[in-house]
């Protein structure tokens, strides 16, 4: 009779679900997936093992190419709403003010026509989560806080993962499982995936979000050349604090305010700054580590999970959120009918990605890190060169398997970033950018040419938006589709050497280029990553 009993609540406690994705984690890289994958109508659910949506600022800094993501999906206004671009960064030797750097005045962070965000984007990553968690409720899908994964399971066709929530137990059946939750990712354990490097054993720093009165709020202020190690202090005007930055010669038992306060007055010697109170801490030490695969049968890595590294230049967050966005549109497709092996281009595309990462991060890291080395001078010369791409706008899958050029019609190649560029509608002389058309779930043809637009076969017309793109100034047509690149942007970012064209993935990166308009190989290409 007892056995009966324990049977049936068992029987009830066990609940039994499926689900296209399942996403552990619910940090910037696993939301940005959830709303890629919940706008292209997948099924999705997200778990995340912490009770609340994070209040620690791990990373602090969106990149430019993170805001053209950011704006595909969508966010971007609400992010920019809470951010800062490019403060003031000021640099002491103790108490005496060494070096004031205006990032907002160099020339490499100037907007263009072609990329529009440039500089750095300040703003905590706990803001970055609460604009992206506020698009997926808005998007019908919530987070599922306070839930663990204990195990993964791959079956034919599906991944069963265990997940216990509140005293309850769920067997979750999903055709994909992603995991996006960080360094000590359950889901690497599980799922039996290597993760080889190093961990720096000889650096610790404290991480801080302080209360602090006595420093200019508008300026970022930074002492790389202690002898103690750096100490760098950020306002975030959002949310109200200082992230409070130090290297330490030893693990700190005493995580205060006051621990703070000591280590700013021995490093400092401005006796008229006060810490006056603390909202989190914690103690990290760098590791340098990835894994040799993104993808194990129908379980994947992306984020911190697959890689980490050091936090100079502030490259991880921007990383994993790159990772996110280049799964994202696969995994719909394959969902929707493509062949499965687009799968393999995720790993092939984003792992040399990571792998450029780790080698300049840790170069960068040594030149910030060396006792009374001219660290000061190390950082805004690299921050500064035009060889450091910070910005990520550079990324390319050139020679990756989506990667087609028919012929030499292009300066632009298969691979690269789509650039944004203005014109106008030929048909109401509105001004529009590139970058409004990209917008969505679709692929985007552009044809370079005085000419009608390119009709492509019947089957790829819902997911394909067409556009020819003119240099006649007195073109005049009723189409929506026929555009006037009067100011010869387009034509000179895409490299047009004669007519041509360009197709455009989901994601932003170009993935077929040729000249003339011969339709079989642009039918064959979308048959090839769509299965249509």
């Amino acid at each position: 009779m007892q056995r009966t009993i324990n049977e049936k609540r068992r029987k009830i406690m066990e609940k039994k679900s499926s689900v296209d994705v399942l996403i552990i984690g619910a940090g910037p890289v696993g939301l940005t997936l959830a709303n890629s994958l919940a706008r292209c109508g997948v099924s999705v659910r997200i778990i995340e093992q912490g009770e609340t949506l994070q209040r620690e600022v791990r990373a602090k800094g969106l990149k430019p190419r993170t805001e053209e993501i950011f704006e595909d999906l969508g966010v971007l206004a609400k992010i920019h709403v809470r951010g800062q671009r490019n403060p003031l960064m000021r640099f002491y030797q103790r108490e005496r003010l060494v070096r004031e750097l205006d990032p907002a005045s160099e020339e490499a962070n100037q907007p263009t026509a072609d990329a529009p965000y440039r500089g750095t984007l300040w703003i905590g990553q706990n803001n970055t989560q609460a604009v992206l968690q506020e698009s997926l409720a808005q998007r019908h899908v919530q987070v599922e806080f306070d839930s663990h994964l204990s195990t993964v399971t791959q079956q034919d066709g599906n991944v069963l993962a265990q997940v216990t929530h509140a005293g309850e137990t769920e067997m979750i059946q999903a055709r994909y499982l992603v995991g996006c939750d960080g360094g000590h990712s359950s889901v690497r354990h599980l799922g039996g995936f290597s993760f080889l490097g190093e961990t720096l054993e000889g650096e610790c720093y404290l991480n801080a979000g302080v209360e602090l009165e006595g420093l200019d709020p508008h300026t970022g202020h930074y002492w790389l050349d202690a002898p103690e190690g750096l100490l760098g202090l950020t306002y975030l005007r959002y949310d109200q604090q200082w992230v409070f930055q130090a290297r330490l010669s030893s693990n700190a038992d005493d995580l205060s305010a006051e621990t703070c306060q000591r280590i700013f007055d021995e490093r400092t010697g401005l006796p008229h700054v006060k810490i006056n109170g603390m909202h989190w801490a914690s103690l990290w030490r760098p590791n340098i580590r990835m894994v040799e695969q993104y993808r194990h049968g129908r379980i994947f890595l992306a984020g911190d999970a697959a890689h980490v590294h050091s936090g100079a230049g502030g490259q991880g967050m921007n990383t994993g959120i790159g990772d996110a966005y280049n799964l994202g549109w696969k995994l719909a497709a394959v969902l929707h009918g493509a062949p499965e092996d687009l799968l393999e281009s995720y790993h092939a595309e984003r792992f040399p990605v990571a792998q450029g990462v780790l080698a300049s991060t840790t170069s960068f890291h040594e030149k910030l890190t060396r006792p009374n080395s001219g660290n000061t001078q190390n950082f805004i010369k690299a921050s500064l060169s035009k060889d450091a791409d910070l910005s990520q706008l550079g990324i390319t899958y050139r020679g990756g398997p989506l990667a087609c050029d028919i012929d030499d019609a292009t300066g632009i190649r298969a691979g690269d970033r789509a650039p944004d560029s203005p014109f106008i509608f030929a048909s109401n002389g509105q001004r529009g950018r590139l970058f409004e058309l990209f917008r969505g779930t679709h692929f985007t043809l552009l044809t370079f040419a005085d000419g009608p637009v390119l009709q492509l076969a019947d089957r790829y017309k819902d997911i394909v938006h067409t556009y020819n793109i003119s240099r006649g100034v007195n073109v005049s047509t009723s189409s929506d589709h026929a555009l006037l690149d009067i100011d010869g942007y387009a034509y000179h970012f895409y490299g047009i050497r004669r007519d041509a064209v360009i197709l455009v993935r989901p994601d932003g990166y170009i993935g077929l280029t040729a000249g003339g308009f011969e339709v079989q190989p642009i039918n064959a290409y979308l048959h090839k990553v769509t299965g249509r």
